[in-house]
């Protein structure tokens, strides 16, 4: 989408007959807008800008679809604890909806930065750059938030988009967009209808939340993360820890010496402090990790002056690579063994596996992408992708 301009919106509007006193309250609209967001005056403005139809977006927001515009997944959750949900649910959008999602996350969201100690979903290596800062660390407290996406429902998300100068029906149709309402007859349903009581053009008014799978939910969920990072950050700061998020993973990390009975007291304050922002600690997830005890932050390795990959995962790609190699060894039935469907799927899942270890320690991940094109090379497949 080009950049918006008042004088070209102006002279168009002009030479279309539309009367000067419409034109000039959208662009004085416009001009409340966030810097580098575009300004949307209606629900069929949106609707030409995504090249979405306008009948299906106002089905989504007024929820009078007969099919919602997801395919949802249960998937079972691994590393569950006692946590009693078992299963975490993944929303594939349609077509239609992705297309709107991907236009807001582009030209609303995409510019908009998240606090510094979130590192998720940003275009960089996140998982590095936020397991450095805890390099070398002498105690470790890791937390985890339950049902993370979920717990983010539509008043948060009209608050964004409102905060961004959209007027309060479009931001009402732009968080409709992003959200999903939990299954019927849910108990945690409740009534919401934004900031227009009266004259909204929609029915459905049960509450929302982010659908874990949109292609908006993850910087939604930074962003109206900030607050709540802004506050543990500053307790970070007072208490000398160093605080990242990753996601719904919070990591707290000090280089001087406390107790397990200081550990408790921070992770009391800090659930304080979440539960105050309508977020809850998953109990059987949380850690304090103490002096000598090995640290592990975000799958990464902190005990030496860089993050390092853990024994396990290489061990993980050496072992495959070693099977692989073998020439009295069937490289199918190897595959088939380890539950993938083909040779090439295990050797895509490889791919994978070097191309992330290349970021972290490039000359292991180099070594190992050696000796993959070697085996790609033997078994005529296709060589996949890393540098």
């Amino acid at each position: 989408m080009n950049r918006w301009s008042p004088q070209h919106y102006l002279k168009a509007g002009r030479a279309a007959g539309i009367p000067e006193d419409v034109l000039q309250n959208a662009v004085s609209i416009a001009a409340q807008m966030h810097e580098g967001c575009p300004p949307i005056f209606s629900l069929k403005h949106l609707a030409n800008l995504t090249s979405v139809p306008y009948p299906f977006l106002h089905r989504t927001i007024s929820r009078t679809y007969q099919t919602e515009a997801y395919t949802v997944f249960r998937l079972q959750k691994a590393n569950i604890g006692h946590s009693p949900d078992r299963y975490r649910y993944v929303c594939a959008p349609s077509p239609e909806m992705l297309r709107t999602q991907r236009w807001i996350h582009k030209h609303i969201l995409a510019s908009l930065k998240p606090h510094h100690s979130s590192y998720a979903y940003e275009k960089r290596n996140g998982v590095f750059e936020a397991a450095s800062l805890h390099c070398q660390c002498i105690w470790l407290i890791k937390l985890d938030l339950t049902n993370f996406f979920e717990t983010i429902l539509e008043p948060r998300v009209y608050k964004l988009f409102r905060s961004l100068g959209y007027q309060p029906l479009v931001a009402f149709e732009l968080t409709r967009l992003c959200t999903r309402i939990r299954p019927r007859g849910n108990p945690e349903n409740r009534l919401w209808r934004g900031e227009l009581t009266e004259n909204l053009p929609y029915i459905g008014s049960a509450v929302g939340h982010l659908p874990q799978g949109a292609a908006t939910s993850p910087k939604i969920a930074n962003l109206v993360m900030k607050s709540l990072d802004e506050k543990l950050y500053e307790f970070a700061s007072l208490n000398e820890l160093t605080y990242t998020r990753y996601a719904d993973d919070l990591i707290f990390s000090s280089t001087k010496s406390f107790d397990r009975a200081l550990a408790s007291k921070h992770i009391e304050t800090i659930n304080k402090l979440l539960r105050d922002e309508g977020f809850w600690i998953n109990r059987a997830k949380t850690k304090v990790v103490t002096p000598g005890a090995r640290k592990v932050v975000l799958g990464l390795l902190v005990d030496g002056a860089e993050p390092r990959l853990t024994k396990d995962y290489k061990k993980y790609v050496s072992d495959h690579l070693y099977f692989l190699s073998r020439l009295d060894i069937d490289a199918e039935a190897h595959a088939k063994r380890k539950r993938f469907d083909s040779v090439q799927g295990l050797l895509n899942h490889l791919s994978g596996k070097i191309a992330y270890g290349i970021s972290i320690e490039p000359k292991w991940g180099a070594e190992r992408g050696t000796k993959l094109r070697q085996i790609c090379d033997r078994l005529s497949l296709d060589h996949i992708l890393f540098p």
